[in-house]
């Protein structure tokens, strides 16, 4: 099934048009895997499916998402997945991620790709992010979502300074962040880099007025300057 397809059935409500991942990124993650030839997938959060149904239809195989808050979203993210005949490929833990992510550890299971999309507070997604880290075969993938958060762009500096195991991957969206596992983690007990800075704290407040609000000559400008420059 391809995209455009997807998008024409998935039911999300109007009022909510910004929780999912939009057109554009889920057909980035669809490609992505489709040309990786990915089969082993994982993902925290759930919401409406819509991540969830690009994942499957490129993948064609098993998919694991974790997510509490079926009830939420009316459970219309089952009911989407049922609605592509993609159910016999989902396998939904509605039960948080930090309950979750321990037991498929501890079963064995390992993952090519995974999408942490959750819990965003800084705790939550550091939680996923050790764990994905520890489900992940080597040469595996990472993709954060919503990079435009304090809480994401503070996991993506911890990982720029204390994970050189990681390689971060170029994308052509500004709300992802994409990451190759290169090696096994060789850190030893006592490692730790600081990775809180004014600087990175003055960056995230500058991104907010420049993606926020009424678009100016002057904001384009600067967003142009710092894609150049990143």
């Amino acid at each position: 099934m391809k995209p455009e397809e997807i998008a024409a059935r998935l039911e999300i409500p109007q009022e909510d048009l910004s929780t999912p991942v939009k057109d554009n990124e889920a057909g980035f993650i669809y490609d992505f895997i489709n040309s990786k030839s990915i089969v082993k997938t994982l993902e925290t959060g759930f919401a409406y499916g819509k991540s969830a149904s690009y994942i499957i239809a490129a993948s064609g195989s098993r998919h694991i998402a974790i997510d509490p808050f079926q009830d939420k979203y009316g459970r219309l993210g089952i009911k989407n997945i049922k609605a592509l005949g993609f159910e016999n490929k989902l396998e939904l833990y509605e039960d948080y991620s930090h309950n979750v992510l321990p037991m498929l550890l501890k079963k064995g299971e390992k993952f090519e790709f995974v999408f942490i999309d959750g819990d965003h507070k800084f705790d939550g997604e550091f939680i996923d992010f050790y764990y994905a880290d520890l489900l992940l075969e080597e040469e595996g993938y990472i993709l954060l979502h919503d990079t435009w958060m304090r809480s994401t762009r503070l996991l993506m500096k911890f990982i720029k300074t204390n994970r050189t195991d990681y390689k971060k991957l170029p994308t052509a969206f500004r709300n992802f962040a994409l990451y190759q596992k290169l090696d096994d983690d060789r850190r030893d007990g006592m490692h730790f880099k600081e990775f809180f800075t004014l600087k990175s704290l003055l960056s995230y407040h500058l991104i907010l007025w420049m993606t926020g609000g009424k678009s100016t000559l002057l904001k384009k400008t600067l967003l142009y300057i710092k894609d150049k420059v990143k």
